[in-house]
């Protein structure tokens, strides 16, 4: 499964949040170990694809807008979620 299909897909988890307002924390871990495991290289390369940006972009972007919908308990993870990111992306930079 592509980067793009693990955020994105039909089976994603922006599906599964959005539809079950779940946070998969699985997932989610998949989605965090991917970018931990190719930050070294994106940063040699001084760029990511394309593709992974755009995922990791509407990942963010979902995660930060919220729902109404969730509860307290999946509210909070997904802050946390993005703030983990955040961390995550930094390692782009060092």
């Amino acid at each position: 499964m592509s980067f793009s299909d693990m955020i994105l897909g039909e089976n994603g988890f922006l599906i599964e949040l959005r539809c079950d307002n779940a946070f998969n924390e699985q997932t989610f871990s998949f989605i965090t170990d991917y970018l931990r495991g190719h930050a070294a290289k994106w940063r040699a390369n001084d760029s990511v694809p394309a593709a992974d940006a755009a995922a990791l972009f509407h990942l963010i972007d979902e995660l930060s807008g919220g729902s109404r919908f969730w509860s307290e308990e999946v509210r909070l993870r997904a802050e946390d979620a993005v703030l983990e990111l955040f961390d995550l992306i930094d390692l782009l930079e060092t």
